[in-house]
């Protein structure tokens, strides 16, 4: 492999680079992709500005989401070991999901969801 002293392009990304990123990567990203990369990168800035946490903590969770986005958090929490159960009732376009496992990913993604919210 050559490495190049002097780089090239945008922000000092390598052309190569540049074309290798798009050749692996679909656009547009699902909401379950955005959500699963948004959740990593929560996980990696809290463990880095407050430390691991309780391996042991549970939390859970009730987010409200429209039915077509469902099946996506779903896979998103089965990827993430979260568990999920749809509630009884469903009003509207919405569904109430109650999700539970380790603390922190269940905090990460209501505080990701939480940015998806409608603004009234």
């Amino acid at each position: 492999m050559r490495h190049r002293a002097e780089a090239h392009g945008a922000g000092g990304v390598l052309p190569d680079m540049l074309r290798s990123a798009s050749d692996t990567v679909d656009y547009p990203l699902s909401l379950g992709e955005q959500l699963d990369a948004m959740l990593a990168g929560w996980l990696e800035h809290r463990a880095s500005t407050h430390g691991p946490g309780r391996a042991d903590a549970t939390a859970t969770a009730v987010v409200t989401v429209a039915h077509r986005h469902v099946p996506e958090l779903e896979a998103l929490c089965e990827r993430w070991d979260l568990a999920v159960a749809r509630a009884v009732s469903e009003f509207g376009a919405f569904t109430v999901l109650s999700i539970r496992g380790r603390a922190l990913p269940v905090q990460g993604l209501t505080e990701i969801t939480a940015m998806y919210r409608r603004r009234a």
